[in-house]
């Protein structure tokens, strides 16, 4: 029988690269994507060594600019015909104000805007499936359920009060809201889609350019109130119970947890709107 395929986009490290560890195992065909060469090669070999499967495989790409993200799908596209699971666990805290190629904020571009094309991109792989799941990474329920759910100012000047926590808390918002969006948009079809708390993963790199403060802060917060190394990633991709289950929240204890009043469905239709534009 042909293994399933799992695309994970951050399978370098954190928790893409845990949950290409726990796929690996279940012998998925896997494909890591990250940025860079060298850790990549290291997290593709890291990989195999630890599950002694052979079938997983390095993509290279620059995810920051929509004209990558589609560079990346005709990439994907040569090497495959379908997908079974797309993981898309990339998240960064830059802590000053950088700009993409396309002068879009890039805490926004990649904690949101890079989710919400690449899902566009590789839908059309993603229906060739016999059934295929798409899964995103949220943060702490209590940190889900009291964010200020707004949309995204995509346009917004520059500001010397620039605080990077809001705008990364905002586009974690925002993709609960495309989850919502989406499970809406794809119930007619073979594919689901999902989002989760992922635990405490030691290796994971979000907030690495932050402060240490920030950063001694993030790993209390992880150690103190999440489940290290949880396997839900893997769990939320192949669980046979999940067939149909899509638009939903998941804690790291495998449980799904009611989204607060503010998640609505008329902000996440507005969400899919404005996300359209870009």
């Amino acid at each position: 029988m042909q293994s399933k395929l799992a695309v994970i986009i951050g399978g370098t490290s954190g928790v893409g690269k845990h949950t290409a560890i726990d796929l690996a195992n279940q012998n998925y065909h896997v494909i890591i994507v990250g940025s860079r060469a060298d850790k990549g090669r290291q997290a593709q070999a890291d990989i195999s060594q630890a599950t002694g499967n052979q079938a997983v495989q390095l993509a290279l790409a620059d995810l920051s600019t929509k004209t990558g993200v589609q560079q990346f799908a005709h990439q994907l596209a040569a090497m495959t015909d379908h997908i079974d699971i797309l993981l898309n666990s990339i998240g960064v805290m830059l802590p000053e104000r950088h700009l993409s190629a396309d002068g879009y904020d890039l805490n926004l571009v990649l904690n949101y805007l890079t989710h919400f094309w690449t899902i566009q991109a590789l839908l059309p792989l993603l229906k060739h499936s016999d059934q295929a799941r798409i899964l995103l990474v949220g943060a702490l329920p209590f940190v889900i359920n009291h964010a200020k759910v707004s949309l995204p100012d995509f346009d917004a000047p520059a500001t010397s009060k620039y605080n990077a926590m809001t705008v990364t808390a905002q586009a974690t918002a925002a993709r609960v809201l495309l989850t919502l969006a989406l499970s809406e948009r794809l119930t007619a079809t073979n594919v689901t889609i999902n989002i989760f708390h992922p635990g405490y993963v030691p290796d994971s790199n979000f907030g690495a350019g932050g402060s240490w403060v920030s950063r001694l802060a993030g790993r209390i917060l992880g150690e103190s109130f999440s489940r290290k190394n949880s396997p839900i990633g893997a769990w939320l991709a192949t669980a046979p119970e999940l067939t149909h289950t899509s638009g939903h929240f998941y804690d790291d204890r495998l449980r799904q947890v009611r989204l607060s009043k503010q998640y609505t469905r008329s902000k996440a239709n507005d969400l899919w709107r404005l996300s359209s534009q870009y």
